[in-house]
């Protein structure tokens, strides 16, 4: 059963991830540590994880940028109904297949026969989402491509069917939880190519042309109870935008086709008033559109939001924990951008590196709201562990490894006052001062003499005073590092043609 989940939720290979629950949250949701580790997805973490041992997360896109899987990820877990979403995707016909998470909120997924572009897939999910009420989820892959020079993994879900024997993690189908086995069957019987993505859609009320898509999907499924006047209101914004002379009319006409039942006509004047001030916009952030919001579709909508420089929406933080860190953030529909602190820290910077990466510049939020966007995101943080090498500790070390065995050695004690390294009974001796005004020639001065010698101590370091020609010396030794047991390889030569030379 492990291999059949492999391949189906076949992703990168090279890392995953994990996550170490610490507590739960007023609704319902599990909070804790998300880790991702830098090793290769096994089998045995399969095992694992359908035994309940250690939960798996895997990442969709792949190093070429392409996927195998996609899924929206719904965390509405108080007004979630997952029986009657089964239930609603049947009727549609959609091959989104729901599994519960972790967390009791909800993972549509969508599997494809062949490996697939992340793009088509990432926009796909999109517009799905939107469609079904759950504009603005986050959506997996979470980017088109992963800046792997960096550091970057790319962002990772958990997988269903955790301790499978007694999972909370099972998928539905008509209002019935799926086993393992049946879950497996269902997907794999599902499985699409890309053009059959591409394919995918719900049909939306073509009326409002090259308008919001949010407006065309709820003029088509009709408006929530309690929803008519702001819904009015934005069709009122939409009328405007489309028909300048005659927007009020329309209004008007639009109330009866699509209000049910229609607004009085007080209720209609009142909206039509409402959206006759010189200011008026699309109430984006607010029910009944804002489940239904596709920003990155409406931008490029002749009367949608267009390039209004709101704040894009910013659905996931990931700290590469280097020593200092880099940050990654995704961004709808920009991409991923890389970050230091100070540009998480002050907005000024953050529009600067957006403006220099993604040839855009958002309007800046208030301090408040910014502050409060990042401490949400950090809520959710994923953090790839960086290799030893990478951090500064990692860094100090390796120049250590390269003063002590390095061309320039003592041939004799007497030479440690040249202020070369010594090596005699399997240690290195050497002046502290010294390796010191060897890291300045590197240009490195992450740590003072003080730091230097405690991160020696945890090393095995001693600390010695010797007489050398009559002059007492400070030294510090070091366990030898390990010597390259033999010679480089070298290239055989390749024969020249055998030319004549012409003189």
């Amino acid at each position: 059963m492990e291999n059949r989940f492999s391949s189906l939720f076949a992703g990168l290979e090279r890392a995953h991830g994990t996550y170490e629950i610490k507590d739960s949250r007023a609704d319902g949701k599990l909070t804790g540590k998300a880790v991702t580790v830098r090793e290769n997805v096994t089998i045995q973490h399969w095992k694992n994880h359908l035994a309940g041992t250690k939960g798996l997360g895997i990442i969709p896109i792949n190093d070429e940028s392409k996927v195998k899987f996609g899924a929206i990820d719904v965390d509405e877990y108080a007004e979630l109904n997952l029986k009657e979403l089964s239930t609603k995707l049947s009727q549609l016909k959609l091959p989104l297949i729901p599994c519960r998470s972790k967390s009791g909120g909800v993972h549509l997924y969508l599997f494809c026969k062949e490996w697939i572009s992340a793009s088509v897939m990432k926009l796909k999910l999109e517009e799905l989402s939107s469609a079904l009420g759950f504009g603005g989820c986050e959506v997996f892959p979470k980017q088109i491509q992963i800046l792997a020079e960096r550091g970057d993994v790319g962002g990772w879900i958990n997988m269903p069917y955790f301790n499978a024997a007694d999972t909370q993690r099972y998928a539905i189908l008509n209002e019935n939880n799926l086993t393992p086995e049946q879950f497996l069957d269902l997907a794999e019987s599902n499985l699409l190519s890309q053009k059959e993505v591409e394919k995918l859609k719900i049909e939306v009320n073509s009326e409002l042309k090259e308008g919001p898509p949010c407006l065309q999907h709820l003029t088509q499924q009709g408006f929530p109870e309690g929803t008519r006047n702001n819904g009015l209101f934005n069709i009122a914004v939409y009328a405007r935008k489309a028909f300048p002379d005659e927007w009020q009319a329309k209004v008007e006409d639009y109330n009866i086709k699509f209000m049910d039942p229609p607004l009085k006509s007080t209720e209609v004047l009142e909206v039509i008033k409402s959206a006759s001030k010189k200011t008026y916009q699309y109430t984006c952030s607010r029910a009944p559109i804002a489940p239904h919001c596709n920003a990155s579709v409406c931008k490029l909508r002749k009367h949608g939001i267009g390039n209004d420089g709101r704040m894009p929406a910013i659905h996931s933080l990931t700290k590469y924990n280097s020593n200092p860190p880099i940050w990654f953030l995704d961004i709808e529909g920009s991409g991923r951008i890389e970050l230091d602190t100070d540009d998480l820290q002050n907005q000024r910077r953050f529009q600067r590196r957006c403006m220099e990466k993604l040839n855009m510049m958002p309007a800046k939020m208030n301090e408040n709201a910014w502050n409060q966007l990042i401490n949400h995101l950090f809520e959710n943080l994923n953090v790839i562990e960086a290799p030893v090498d990478a951090s500064s500790v990692g860094q100090l070390f390796e120049l250590i490894e390269r003063f002590c065995t390095g061309r320039a050695q003592a041939m004799s004690k007497d030479e440690i006052l040249l202020g070369k390294p010594w090596t005699e009974d399997n240690k290195h001796y050497f002046r502290i001062s010294d390796l010191m005004a060897f890291f300045d020639r590197q240009h490195f001065r992450e740590f003072k003499v003080h730091q230097v010698t405690s991160l020696l101590k945890q090393r095995d370091a001693e600390h010695h005073f010797w007489n050398i020609k009559g002059k007492g010396v400070n030294l510090w030794s070091l366990p030898a590092f390990a010597k390259q047991d033999s010679g480089h390889d070298v290239p055989e030569d390749v024969e020249d043609d055998k030319e004549e030379i012409p003189f």
